[in-house]
């Protein structure tokens, strides 16, 4: 397969995206009539409901997965696109990004934290 035939999946949440995978061979989505589609480069253009469930999608070499709630699937172009409120994993979604925002600020928190703590500097 070419560059040309390979699939790309973004999966969005009102957060952000979640997922943005390119160069995919394959794509598995459950859908809302009980069963599941699965999407190959060159697929027709599709809309359709998705119910929770785990998203399988995958390169030559290495298979991937994400367990997802509901939403609705978007096939255009070799571009799979998936909207949801999130992931069924207990925790809210939240983008890489959101993530470092966080991870930034409790560092940072921490730093401040410690530069407020008097130290005895060894003074007697």
């Amino acid at each position: 397969m070419t560059a040309r035939s390979k699939l790309t999946l973004l999966i969005l949440t009102p957060e952000g995206t979640i997922v943005q995978a390119e160069g995919l061979t394959a794509v598995n989505v459950p859908l809302a009539d009980r069963g599941s589609i699965g999407i190959r480069p060159g697929h027709a253009r599709l809309v359709a409901e998705t119910v929770p469930g785990i998203v399988h999608y995958r390169t030559s070499e290495v298979r991937f997965q994400v367990d997802l709630l509901p939403g609705v699937l978007e096939v255009r172009d070799n571009l799979v696109k998936i909207l949801t409120a999130g992931t069924r994993n207990g925790e809210p979604s939240q983008s890489p990004v959101a993530a470092a925002e966080k991870e930034y600020e409790r560092l940072m928190q921490s730093l401040i934290d410690q530069l407020d703590t008097p130290s005895d500097g060894g003074a007697q």
